[in-house]
């Protein structure tokens, strides 16, 4: 969510070599809750390398920003007012040290499988970027979909608040790329893209450290790549040529990767054109008009004029409603980053290599861990629904030990995920309640004592769906078991 600049993000930023103004209208924020980094599996039978650090999101920063020397050093220079500014600045923060991507998925030869070509701990994923704070324009199709926020968020125990919640899968089954069934997950509201997807060539550009090409502690590198991308939804409303294929705005572009001893955070920083004139500022050349190729100067602008256009010729199916509401509207309007929004799932490779691309560890940002009704809260309301669910299921034909004893098995866990399963071992079961506070302390005053054995006792009485401890659907001896171990465990 978006918060006010605090102490620690204004020393990281220090550290930087800038300060971030207190002016919401120069940066905005997003903050992550802090080491919150788990691993989720998409191959049951995948590993992952036992040296790498879990990517793990900390903070976002988007900024308006004018650079010092901007041909020679664009990531030197000023913040500025989002709304005067051409040109702007965006600061991805991890927690540890985390690389540059290698290869994993390349959609173009040479096809190479080399994820820690720069060190243990290389980063995929995709902060996605909602350039006209609209959830109905923009998104993904197909396979590149299924690798975006709403078709994974569930795997961590949580849903988006407000009504883009109601578009995430809340399991495999609802991944079944038809753009027009529920729950519409291929329709993210994004329209551009920072794209750690392992799928193009990494050049390093500079590398300041020991010239191994290995990204150790406490190194900066410039490195380029096809970095940031317009949703791939868009591409058949696309004019644009030079990018990776006919209709797909994806310049090459160049991010820094920076490790800091002092607070043992890496941070990746993008700076690019919003409009003409922040491309040529950036290039030190004449500006130049939009024209819908990459083979010359780009921009944000540049990239929304096309789509602009293209919304007013004969589109249809998922193209036409993805794009339809940029129909008569004008590019400018959009240029100020102070009205964007993003969403982010980040990743880890597989070692050695799988049938899957990505290992999920960490989503951001309006978000509460056991939030499944996307009501902001993680309370009574949503341990309700994960009783449900296990009462639905237990037993049955989705569960995969078919026997009614309070768990639900995930049949194909890995494949397939649970969004009530909230600590992702691949079982919806008692334990995942434990998220919403000690489970014995029934009368939920902060005190384990023995008011909270009355009330168990009273609960049993009234078979009251909390006295079933052990949530297999009876009210006997083993949910007094149940609540006495939780009663001692600390």
């Amino acid at each position: 969510m978006t918060r006010p600049v605090q102490c620690a993000l204004v020393t990281a930023i220090i550290a930087l070599g800038a300060a971030f103004s207190a002016d919401a209208q120069t940066s905005k924020i997003w903050t992550d809750h802090p080491a919150d980094a788990v691993l989720r599996l998409t191959d049951p039978n995948g590993t992952i390398n036992p040296n790498s650090t879990l990517p793990d999101v900390t903070t976002v920063v988007m900024s308006g920003w004018l650079p010092d020397n901007p041909p020679v050093d664009p990531f030197t220079g000023s913040f500025i007012n989002t709304r005067d500014a051409h040109i702007f600045r965006l600061d991805i923060i991890f927690s540890g040290l985390v690389n540059p991507p290698g290869p994993i998925v390349q959609r173009v030869p040479p096809f190479q499988f080399d994820p820690f070509r720069f060190g243990d701990s290389p980063v995929y994923g995709f902060l996605d970027l909602d350039i006209d704070d609209n959830k109905n324009s923009g998104g993904e199709l197909s396979l590149p979909a299924e690798l975006r926020y709403l078709a994974n968020v569930a795997r961590f125990g949580r849903v988006p608040q407000g009504s883009i919640g109601g578009r995430a899968a809340r399991s495999a089954q609802d991944i079944d790329q038809d753009f027009f069934s529920a729950p519409f997950y291929e329709r993210t509201g994004a329209d551009f893209a920072v794209a750690l997807c392992g799928c193009w060539e990494v050049e390093i550009v500079f590398e300041g450290g020991n010239g191994d090409e290995i990204f150790d502690p406490g190194e900066t590198w410039l490195v380029s790549g096809r970095f940031l991308e317009r949703a791939r939804g868009y591409v058949g409303a696309s004019g644009a040529f030079g990018g990776s294929a006919p209709g797909h705005y994806d310049p090459v572009t160049i991010i820094r990767f920076q490790h800091l001893l002092a607070t043992d955070t890496t941070i990746i920083t993008l700076v690019e054109p919003l409009d003409m004139i922040g491309a040529a500022i950036l290039a030190g050349q004449p500006a130049q008009p939009t024209n819908f190729s990459l083979f010359d100067h780009t921009s944000v602008l540049e990239a929304l004029t096309d789509i602009i256009f293209g919304a007013g010729g004969p589109l249809s199916g998922p193209v036409f409603e993805l794009t339809r509401r940029w129909r008569g509207r004008n590019a400018a309007d959009y240029m100020d980053v102070d009205d964007w929004e993003v969403t982010a799932l980040f990743a880890t490779s597989y070692f050695p290599k799988s049938n899957s691309f990505y290992a999920w560890t960490d989503t951001g940002f309006d978000e509460t861990p056991g939030d499944v009704n996307a009501d902001a809260l993680a309370d009574d309301a949503d341990i309700t629904l994960i009783r449900d669910e296990v009462y639905a299921r237990d037993g049955g034909p989705t569960d995969a030990d078919g026997i009614k004893n309070g768990r639900v098995v995930l049949i194909d866990f890995g494949t397939n995920f649970s969004l009530f399963d909230i600590d992702g071992n691949g079982v919806i079961e008692p334990e995942d309640l434990w998220l919403y506070g000690h489970r014995a302390d029934l009368d939920r005053n902060g005190v384990l004592d023995i008011f909270d054995f009355l009330q168990m006792q009273s609960l049993f009485v009234l078979r009251d769906p909390r006295a079933d401890f052990n949530l297999d659907e009876r009210f006997d001896l083993f949910d007094f078991l149940a609540f006495q171990d939780a009663f001692v465990r600390r």
